[in-house]
């Protein structure tokens, strides 16, 4: 029987890779340093198993834990550039334009993945208040190191 979903074939096993962060953005920008007139389809579909299996593994760290409408429609579209790896008969050209594209994806995902990761480490403990801009008299807030004046007081 044949497989029924050709474009995972290629993908590493995300054991394999580490959840690098710069690792994961030197390669999404060396993917998209690379020029179609000197890159040959050899490289381009080596840089292509790369970047797929990257892609996996942030997309399960960062989509798999929350299911919303805005995570169902990322995994879709997820799915789908996957889904449209280029045949080894296509043209040069256009295994090119999808390794861009799955750089590009990756580079979304590591953005989604850094902004996730700086909000859990911003957040306080559960029950503490986190600091933040004192209230004056009026109801505004004034920045954190702000003296209040004191009433009547210039």
């Amino acid at each position: 029987m044949e497989d029924l979903v050709p474009s995972l074939r290629s993908v590493p096993d995300t054991n394999e890779l580490p959840l690098d962060v710069e690792t994961a953005k030197q390669a999404a920008d060396g993917a998209l340093d690379l020029r179609l007139g000197t890159t040959t389809r050899q490289e381009i579909d080596e840089w292509t198993t790369q970047l797929r299996g990257r892609i996996v593994l942030f997309a399960e760290e960062i989509l798999g834990q929350e299911q919303t409408p805005a995570t169902r429609a990322a995994r879709w579209e997820i799915d789908q550039l996957l889904a449209s790896a280029p045949q080894d008969t296509v043209l040069v050209f256009s295994a090119y334009q999808h390794l861009r594209d799955l750089a590009r994806m990756l580079r979304r995902l590591i953005t989604e993945y850094r902004d996730r990761t700086a909000a859990a480490d911003a957040s306080p403990l559960p029950g503490r208040p986190s600091p933040g801009p004192l209230p004056d008299n009026s109801g505004r807030c004034l920045p954190e190191h702000t003296a209040v004046p004191a009433e009547g007081g210039t």
